[in-house]
């Protein structure tokens, strides 16, 4: 049977690779230009959550080892999937095969492996998504809330809410969690709320200025993940001790 969490995944592969793949092969965009990001950065984040995708779709309960064929199955498979990646952008306007952007294809790929070798999918998907946030914001050298005001306060906004989604959903792996009341709520927005002024402490040494809707879209963001999963776990819950109330009943 298939679980939830490989359903996700799998849809999350759907629609993250096709999309990777059009804004590969389309003229770079003005606002990217604008924003003066390294472009090595973004190949690194896109192929470390292509290649965790992948495995999570295809490996879902599995943890990385090296002497399995699959692990170098499948880094060889991304490798030349990058590799024409590549030399396919060749024809495209403002664009050009690059070796650089190879390597950091690959290396995406190894620290996405990496880290599923020493961790789990929860904690990997924690890390990757709070690199990307994190990465996303202080290295582009350019304001994108500037450029782009609407909808970099959306962005912030779920990529929050995916965070603390994951977040949340690393805390019910560990048997020594809290389950209800105001304890889970606070280790439920721990760190993300960390994320947040890490990232906004980095921002502002890094010369940026201080956005305001960015930091209430981020808060939001966590605040309403903790609520919608809270309101869901309490439905659950009470869903539960009917069902439980009424075998109790027949018996």
């Amino acid at each position: 049977m298939v679980s939830l969490r490989h359903k996700a995944v799998i849809a999350a592969l759907a629609l993250y690779w096709p999309t990777l793949f059009v804004l590969a092969h389309i003229p770079v965009p003005q606002v990217v230009r604008r924003a003066h990001m390294n472009d090595k950065s973004l190949h690194l984040l896109a192929y470390m959550i292509l290649t965790f995708l992948l495995w999570s779709a295809i490996w879902p309960r599995d943890r990385v080892h090296w002497r399995r064929a699959a692990v170098w199955c499948l880094l060889a498979a991304v490798a030349v999937y990058g590799l024409c990646d590549e030399w396919l952008q060749r024809v495209i306007a403002d664009r050009s095969t690059d070796a650089a952007d190879f390597a950091a294809d690959v290396i995406g790929a190894a620290v996405a492996l990496g880290l599923l070798t020493v961790l789990s999918f929860w904690p990997t998907a924690v890390v990757i998504a709070g690199a990307t946030i994190y990465t996303l914001a202080v290295f582009t050298r350019a304001n994108l809330t500037a450029l782009l005001p609407v909808t970099m306060t959306m962005v912030h906004l779920l990529t929050h809410v995916t965070f603390t989604l994951l977040w949340i959903g690393c805390l019910r792996q560990s048997p020594h969690r809290p389950r209800t009341g105001s304890r889970w709520v606070a280790a439920s927005v721990s760190l993300p709320l960390v994320l947040v002024v890490v990232t906004k402490a980095s921002t502002l040494l890094s010369g940026k200025t201080f956005e305001g809707w960015d930091l209430v879209a981020a808060v939001a963001g966590i605040v309403g993940a903790v609520a919608a999963v809270g309101i869901a776990g309490a439905f659950a819950g009470q869903e539960n001790r009917q069902t439980s109330g009424a075998s109790c009943g027949e018996c």
